[in-house]
C-alpha cells in the first residue's frame, strides 16, 4: 500500500537520524561497529556483522521515505580467524529519503543515486573495532597483548550492477588514522568484489546465495592479522608482518520469507575462509569461518 507522508512525518525522520547518529555500533549482527559493509574484516558492509548478513528492509516505491528496524540473534566467531564463537544480538535500524540520502547502522550517512544501469552509494561510517579481551559477546582472550582496534572514521563507496540475473558489486572504502599507535591506529584501505543472485523466489519467500571476496592493503593486513615486536612481547605471539593482498573469500545465503506487508523473517549463513598472509597470523587459529543468524525486520 503506497504511503504518501505529510509534513509532520519530516520532524519525526530527522529525529530518528538524530538518534541513528548517536548509535552507530547497534548493527551486531562486515567484529565491531556497524554492518556489509565495507567495514568489516569479514568483507561484510557492518563491521558489527561478524560474517552475518543484517536484513534492511523492503524496497518502497520512489518518492516515499522508508524507515526499517531489525533485530534478531547470531552465532558468530569471536574475530576474524577465532576457533570460538559467541552469541551475538542483531540490531539494524536506518532511514531513507526519496532524494536518496539515508542514515542506517549498516552505511552510516551517505547518498545513493543511479546511473549507466548501476547503482552508486557514497558513504561515512565507522570502521570494525576488535577487542583484545573477553568482554561479553566482544573480543577475545586469545588477543591479549595485541591491543584495541578502536573504530575509526570511515570512508566508502559501493556500485552495483545487474548481469542477467546476478548482481556484481564492488566495494572500497578507507578508514582514517587513529592516535598514534601504528600496530592498531593505522589508516588502512579494503577492497571488496562480490556476486549475488535469487536462486529461489516464490509462495515459501526468497532465497539468495553471494559470493565475495575481501582483498586488504599492508596497513589493513598489519591492523588485523599483524604482530609488531612490541605487541610479540606482551602477547607472547611472534612477529608477523603481513603483505597487502587477498584476506578471505565467503559464501553466503539468505532466506527472506515475508510476514504480512510490513514484516518479514530472514535467515543468514555464510562460511569464509581465510587465505595468504592472513591466514598465516600467529594468532588465527581457525582458517573457515562460519556464522548464521535470524532476525526480523519491520519495514514503514
Amino acid at each position: 500500500m503506497k504511503r504518501n507522508f505529510p509534513l509532520s512525518f519530516v520532524p519525526r525522520c530527522v529525529a530518528a537520524a538524530g538518534v541513528l547518529a548517536v548509535m552507530p555500533g547497534l548493527s551486531f549482527a562486515e567484529g565491531g561497529s556497524p554492518l556489509a559493509d565495507a567495514s568489516s574484516v569479514y568483507g561484510q558492509k557492518g563491521p558489527s556483522s561478524r560474517g552475518l548478513t543484517v536484513a534492511t528492509g523492503d524496497e518502497r516505491p520512489e518518492g516515499q521515505w522508508t524507515l526499517y528496524g531489525t533485530a534478531g540473534i547470531g552465532y558468530a566467531p569471536r574475530y576474524s580467524g577465532s576457533d570460538e564463537s559467541s552469541v551475538v544480538p542483531i540490531v539494524g535500524a536506518g532511514v531513507r529519503s526519496p532524494n536518496g540520502f539515508f542514515l542506517s547502522t549498516d552505511h552510516g550517512l551517505g547518498w545513493e543515486t543511479q546511473a549507466l544501469d548501476s547503482t552508486f552509494r557514497f558513504y561515512v561510517a565507522p570502521s570494525a573495532s576488535r577487542k583484545d579481551h573477553k568482554k561479553g559477546f566482544q573480543g577475545s582472550d586469545k588477543l591479549r597483548g595485541l591491543g584495541d582496534i578502536k573504530s575509526r572514521a570511515q570512508i566508502g563507496m559501493d556500485a552495483e550492477t545487474m548481469v542477467g540475473p546476478v548482481t556484481l558489486s564492488a566495494t572500497i572504502a578507507h578508514a582514517f588514522k587513529k592516535g598514534d599507535d601504528r600496530d592498531v591506529g593505522s589508516a588502512y584501505t579494503l577492497f571488496n568484489l562480490g556476486a549475488s543472485t535469487t536462486v529461489y523466489e516464490g509462495s515459501a519467500g526468497a532465497v539468495s546465495l553471494a559470493l565475495s571476496g575481501t582483498f586488504g592493503d599492508g596497513n589493513y593486513m598489519r591492523t588485523w592479522y599483524g604482530v609488531s615486536n612490541q605487541q610479540s612481547v606482551k602477547s607472547g605471539y611472534r612477529a608477523y608482518n603481513p603483505k597487502g593482498g587477498l584476506e578471505s573469500i565467503g559464501l553466503g545465503a539468505t532466506w527472506t520469507v515475508p510476514m504480512g506487508k510490513d514484516w518479514s523473517w530472514t535467515m543468514a549463513a555464510e562460511t569464509r575462509r581465510l587465505f595468504g598472509d592472513a591466514a598465516d597470523s600467529p594468532f588465527v587459529k581457525e582458517r573457515n569461518q562460519f556464522s548464521v543468524g535470524t532476525m526480523v525486520t519491520y519495514t514503514y
